[in-house]
């Protein structure tokens, strides 16, 4: 098993039993302590993890472990309404790519646009667009990440980077007022590749991800237009005109924190 692979498998089990042992970690997945020590740096580096005597554990404020599933559900009905909103900057015959994320999940449900490429690689995004007949799919192959739905590697990436595309449909875990921020790294390292291979980078955001924290920074040089269901506030309004990002709105009645 590659490294980046059982990282994700500690974070999995993590979630279930809140600290794991080096022991642990040696005898689920058959690997050194050395190697165990060399997960533990990796993911105490990508401050997902503290450290504990003897292994590892969840910070006490760990939100964005949450399940995709249970990401989906909250905030669902704004979601749909930004989703909905952001599909129809699609044009036919128009590439785009669709990053994995429950409010870009949305724009595939609604996207109206004929003969268009799609490329994702979001397993659910894809089992949404297959049931048209009148576009394209291609998938971004890799490793199989079953709890948030999605394939990665570094194979993901090389392929990204040959694909030029016409719009880029992104998300985010938090939005501060120095640009977009993500729980790993690798999100961003995928957000970046997207960003720099299509002519416009659209973030579909709910509200909940301006007063949201989370990690690993990706400049705002690299989005075009946000799309969200609420007013934001004056100095990120500033921050978003200095930048030249434009600004979409459509505002949802009762809403509530929900999480990328």
């Amino acid at each position: 098993m590659f490294q980046e692979a059982r990282l994700l498998n500690i974070l999995d089990y993590l979630k279930q039993h809140h600290s794991m042992s080096v022991a642990e970690i040696c005898s689920i997945f058959q690997v050194s302590r050395d190697t165990a020590r060399r997960d533990i740096v990796k993911l105490v580096q990508e401050g997902v993890v503290v450290r504990t005597h003897g292994g590892v554990a969840l910070p006490t404020l760990q939100k964005e472990l949450s399940s995709y599933q249970d990401r989906l559900i909250e905030e669902s009905g704004s979601k749909d309404a930004i989703g909905k909103l952001g599909a129809k900057l699609i044009q036919d015959h128009e590439t785009v790519f669709l990053d994995v994320s429950t409010t870009v999940q949305f724009v595939a449900e609604h996207i109206q646009a004929k003969q268009i490429t799609a490329v994702t690689h979001s397993i659910d995004n894809v089992s949404i667009l297959s049931k048209r007949d009148d576009l394209s799919i291609y998938v971004l192959g890799g490793y199989l990440h079953t709890q948030n739905r999605l394939l990665y590697g570094p194979s993901v990436i090389d392929k990204i980077g040959e694909i030029r595309a016409d719009k880029a449909y992104i998300g985010a875990t938090a939005i501060q007022q120095d640009g977009l921020y993500f729980p790993y790294e690798d999100d961003v390292r995928v957000k970046k590749e997207m960003a720099k291979q299509s002519d416009q980078v659209i973030l579909m955001v709910d509200h909940t991800k301006f007063v949201a924290k989370s990690r690993f920074k990706l400049d705002f040089d690299y989005v075009d237009i946000i799309v969200t269901d609420q007013s934001i506030s004056n100095e990120m309004r500033e921050v978003l005109d200095q930048k030249n990002i434009t600004l979409i709105e459509c505002t949802i009645p009762n809403s509530k924190d929900g999480d990328e």
